[in-house]
């Protein structure tokens, strides 16, 4: 597969699309989180899950990132300034010597607007001391930090004190859990009623993943979570089909 992604690479064979993120008091859309996927000529659209295994593995992660995020700039170049992007990147993309300096770079040359940006960081509990000084600059910068995927896998509390966050992503197995009947529905509950309070006492915006149904929205806003994104609100969709307000 490394043969296949250094010629995804060469080819441009990757691309974006954008899902909304929404308050869950106005139902307005505040930002878009740009997904990543691989158009492979012979085998279709290419989900990240799998191929980011091999592309952290080989380090091809970092070009691509790095195309990514200039394809991002490029297609988000009309939008409205405080509509936000949040981009994905892992700890070995940040933990590189000049990640700052690459980032900083291609916003400056496409005249991004640095308060638009926000860098989701995934695998936060496996973030070294490099990648977390990249995330000081970035944010020193006026780049928003959100931590994904909080309550699963091996995300946790000592980040929440240790990085310079600006949101809090609840991860969809949660928001899912919060729905289930009876004790175990309660217990996912309180847990997420717990989160949101942390992030709101930490003045950190909470954002709950997987919101796919009504009902999932309404279990959301009652835990107190600021945003909600997932498909109940949209699917990923290319740039050249969002209409974004002014």
């Amino acid at each position: 597969m490394v043969r296949e992604l250094r010629e995804a690479l060469d080819d441009h064979q990757f691309e974006v699309l954008y899902q909304p993120q929404v308050n869950l008091n106005s139902s307005a859309i505040i930002s878009y989180e740009a997904l990543l996927r691989w158009r492979h000529p012979l085998r279709g659209l290419i989900e990240p899950q799998d191929f980011m295994r091999s592309a952290e593995s080989s380090g091809l992660i970092i070009p691509i990132g790095l195309q990514a995020l200039d394809m991002i700039c490029a297609q988000t170049a009309s939008w409205p300034e405080h509509m936000m992007v949040a981009v994905n990147f892992s700890p070995r993309q940040l933990a590189t010597p000049h990640a700052a300096h690459e980032i900083l770079g291609a916003l400056d040359s496409s005249e991004t607007p640095l308060s638009r940006i926000i860098v989701e960081v995934t695998e936060l509990g496996v973030v070294g001391r490099h990648a977390a000084e990249t995330l000081h600059v970035l944010h020193n910068e006026g780049i928003r930090i959100a931590l994904d995927d909080f309550g699963a896998g091996f995300a946790s509390f000592s980040a929440l004190s240790e990085l310079p966050l600006d949101i809090l992503k609840i991860d969809q197995s949660l928001t899912w859990a919060v729905s289930a009947a009876g004790r175990a529905g309660d217990r996912a509950f309180m847990v997420m009623e717990s989160i949101a309070d942390i992030a709101r006492k930490l003045g950190l915006d909470s954002i709950a993943e997987g919101v796919e149904t009504a009902e999932h929205a309404a279990n959301v806003l009652q835990a107190g979570c600021d945003m909600g994104q997932g498909y109940y609100f949209g699917k990923p969709l290319p740039a050249s089909s969002i209409v974004t307000p002014v």
